[in-house]
């Protein structure tokens, strides 16, 4: 008994550009509107494009980074390290973290832009040089770079589900590896996982709600 906004309402579909081409066009009729797929959404300050990419959502966080990144800059000689460290921190690492799972698997050109932001405000926090190498910087702040932050969220997440302090629709795509037969050497391995896989199957045919 839900009533839509027809101005608010969105149609997203998620296909790889492999299956597109088998993908029969897809409306849905609000009122008398008719509501045509939109190429990327926004769903608790993540953007998701149709391909999955991630490219969408990168773009936009580099240009919130970069203006926080500048804004400090302009203040820098005002703050001392220990206050700049942390409102770099928290304006710009916190939005560099947040959702970072979802990047798993990302273009590496896009991966090497978000490095780049976080290089500077490494840089940023020690008043050096744009040209400096950034990896004792890094080392400095005790700051993994943005590929292993990736993996790390990753491996906390396998780290609840297989604990079970995760979230039930997480916990129940993981599970550890009970062996068929023992004497086995894949029995004496207790970080083997089990993934629990859905089949995909591409859309064929168009659905009518009323």
């Amino acid at each position: 008994m839900l009533k839509l906004n027809n101005e608010k309402t969105e149609l997203f579909v998620a296909i790889s550009p492999h299956n597109k081409v088998y993908m029969p066009p897809v409306t849905i009729q609000v009122g008398p509107d008719i509501i045509q797929p939109s190429e990327s959404v926004r769903n608790l300050g993540i953007i998701f494009d149709t391909h999955m990419s991630m490219s969408n959502h990168i773009s936009s966080l580099c240009a919130s980074v970069t203006y926080h990144l500048r804004n400090i800059s302009r203040i820098r000689r005002y703050l001392d390290f220990n206050t700049c460290n942390h409102a770099v921190r928290s304006l710009v690492l916190s939005r560099l973290d947040y959702g970072n799972a979802l990047l798993m698997g990302t273009n590496v050109t896009d991966i090497a832009r978000l490095q780049r932001l976080q290089n500077w405000s490494a840089k940023l926090i020690f008043c050096a040089n744009k040209y400096d190498h950034a990896t004792p910087f890094l080392n400095e702040l005790h700051w993994l770079p943005v590929k292993e932050r990736i993996t790390f969220k990753i491996l906390l997440y396998v780290f609840k589900c297989i604990n079970g302090i995760a979230p039930a629709y997480l916990s129940s795509c993981l599970a550890l590896y009970c062996p068929v037969r023992r004497g086995l050497r894949s029995s004496s391995d207790i970080t083997r996982l089990v993934e629990h896989r859905i089949q995909n199957r591409t859309l064929k045919s168009a659905v009518i709600v009323e």
